[in-house]
């Protein structure tokens, strides 16, 4: 199993030792190969590919090339952070919008007064049959998509449940997450994480 984990569009890195070196050991444990790469045409050579806070704009002929990733049975997976920081949610709702894809991600912040993990901004919330904790994340608008929701958290808007997790499949499979922290070197250890990061990475 094989990662391309993207470094052209000013991501978080999985190199990063302070924020990444567990997850890529975690990974490497269960047969997971994670790899940077710097140029964007080489993600291609891997199963999964991973853009984790991009913070530059997807070029025309990148969205295509992400496309014909797709129909050749990859899995895409998109994460940002809350109230569209840096234009993270921008520049994925841009390709998720170019490739007609039916989730986006909202300019807000999930919160939890009560259901958290020491913090409002720590809200727990439920994968399958696992609590997850999803720190400083975006919601997401999606229809028959989701697969990790707030459990009874409400957020500015009133919403009950947001939505923080969506996945869609066609020939190929795009997950789009509202945080991009849930797996780095602190939030890997709270509750169930490691099984949702190894879930994603293992196609």
């Amino acid at each position: 199993m094989s990662v391309g984990w993207d470094a052209s569009h000013g991501e978080f890195l999985i190199e990063d030792y302070y924020y990444f070196s567990k997850l890529k050991r975690i990974a490497n444990g269960e047969g997971i190969e994670i790899y940077q790469e710097d140029d964007f045409k080489k993600l291609g050579e891997h199963d999964v590919i991973v853009f984790n806070y991009p913070e530059e704009r997807f070029r025309s002929w990148e969205i295509k090339k992400i496309d014909s990733w797709l129909k050749k049975g990859k899995r895409i997976v998109f994460a940002t952070y809350y109230g569209n920081m840096d234009s993270t949610a921008e520049n994925i709702n841009r390709v998720l919008t170019k490739l007609e894809i039916p989730i986006r991600i909202n300019s807000d912040v999930v919160i939890d007064l009560e259901n958290n993990a020491g913090d409002m901004m720590f809200p727990i919330c439920r994968y399958k049959n696992y609590k997850v904790v999803m720190p400083c994340a975006s919601s997401l608008t999606t229809n028959n998509n989701a697969f990790i929701v707030s459990d009874g958290v409400t957020h500015p808007s009133g919403a009950k449940n947001p939505v923080v997790g969506a996945r869609y499949k066609d020939k190929g499979e795009v997950i789009v997450l509202g945080t991009c922290v849930f797996w780095d070197n602190y939030s890997l250890e709270l509750l169930d994480n490691k099984v949702l990061a190894l879930d994603i990475l293992r196609c």
